[in-house]
């Protein structure tokens, strides 16, 4: 049987932010039924699950496919405009600003204009910048086999 330690805090006896803090921390020790592989294993039957070495090589074709896609979206161009195409404002897929271009009509009409129309096309060009990464995303998932995972302030339906 195997042992795993935990810290918890003495005070309230739960797994917190008691090291950090100060408080004296104290061992439990908590014995596991059962051994839990991390690949798989560990059952009678050989576990089911990927063996070690399906594991490494699925690893690192994930590792091969993220990177590609991470070059992929610092090459591609996503483009905004605003005023009627007055501003143009050009993101890269991986959400970095790359040009800002106004006409001279906009220009013309005053700071204000120019403000509004750059901040409007900036923020359009971000939003279809970060949809586009996550479609790229969802596709390298799927393509894979692996669940795509939840995304912060994503709203659950």
């Amino acid at each position: 049987m195997k042992s795993i330690v935990v810290v918890a805090c003495v005070t309230c006896a739960s797994v917190c932010d008691a090291l950090i803090i100060g408080s004296t921390p104290r061992v439990l020790l908590v014995r596991s039924a059962s051994a839990r592989m991390l690949f798989g294993g560990g059952g009678k039957e050989g576990g089911g699950g990927l063996n070690m070495m399906e594991t490494i090589k699925k690893a690192q074709e994930v590792g091969v496919k993220v990177k590609a896609l991470q070059e992929e979206l610092t090459a591609t161009e996503i483009e905004a405009t605003a005023a009627e195409e007055g501003a143009t404002v050009t993101i890269s897929g991986a959400q970095v600003p790359l040009s800002v271009t106004v006409t001279d009509e906009l220009l013309a009409k005053g700071a204000k204009a120019v403000s509004e129309a750059v901040s409007l096309a900036t923020r359009e060009a971000h939003t279809n910048s970060v949809n586009y990464a996550k479609e790229r995303m969802a596709e390298l998932y799927k393509e894979v086999g692996l669940p795509m995972p939840p995304t912060a302030g994503a709203d659950s339906q």
